[in-house]
């Protein structure tokens, strides 16, 4: 009987496993289908919150004119990439009509994102492309969306009638649209995922220090030896 328990515990096991494999491969297909758009104010007064808001809604209306064209993340960053002067002009010339001397840094870049849901739709918590933007010295209050594909529009001031889970019905594979529309029923699974990267990431810097370590004892013991 124990025996039979224990394939039984085995086998549920397997399958639990398999199903964290699938969602981290959803997960990973959502990441690398999507680029975000990451904001950070000067300060958290209001005045630089409020024209953290006014750069995101400048750079929205604008990304209609990027977007033409791009048939995936990777040729929409490309696009972003060329034309980061334009986006840093774009965003001073914003804050300089409301009375705002600050500078504008832009660059694409990979980062965390927690969970956040844009209307019918919940991007799971994860490591994204990113174009970011720091106003001044950026030390306020953050705000984050997505640049691909262009579900935060609304925000600006060129609403669409567009609906979030239709866009990336577009772009995602049937796994990872279900990943992104019902995030719920993926819960635990995704936590699992998330520890697992946890654990992957602390071996891969623990190995990488030994390794610099090691090299640098090498280095040490050759530098002697030639000394004597």
């Amino acid at each position: 009987m124990k025996r039979f328990m224990s394939v039984i515990l085995v086998f549920l096991l397997g399958i639990f496993a398999v199903r964290i494999a699938d969602t981290a491969q959803a997960l990973h297909d959502v990441e690398s289908s999507v680029l975000r758009l990451h904001i950070l104010a000067a300060s958290d007064s209001s005045a630089d919150q409020t024209n953290k808001l006014l750069v995101r809604d400048a750079l929205l209306a604008q990304s209609a004119v990027w977007n033409r064209g791009c048939s995936n993340r990777a040729e929409m960053e490309e696009t972003l990439v060329a034309n980061l002067p334009m986006i840093e002009q774009i965003a001073e010339q914003t804050l300089r009509e409301n009375a705002c001397d600050d500078p504008v840094t832009a660059s694409i870049c990979k980062m965390d994102f927690p969970q956040r849901q844009y209307g019918d739709i919940t991007l799971p918590a994860g490591e994204y492309e990113a174009l970011c933007l720091v106003i001044g010295e950026g030390e306020g209050q953050n705000w984050w969306c997505v640049m691909y594909p262009s579900i935060c529009v609304q925000s600006a001031s060129a609403p669409t009638d567009a609906v979030p889970s239709e866009m990336m019905g577009e772009l995602l594979n049937d796994d990872a649209c279900a990943l992104v529309t019902d995030t719920e029923s993926y819960e635990v699974r995704l936590k699992c995922v998330e520890l697992f990267r946890a654990i992957t990431d602390w071996i891969t810097e623990t190995l990488s220090q030994w390794h610099e370590k090691s090299t640098a004892d090498e280095t040490s013991a050759v530098d002697i030896g030639i000394s004597e």
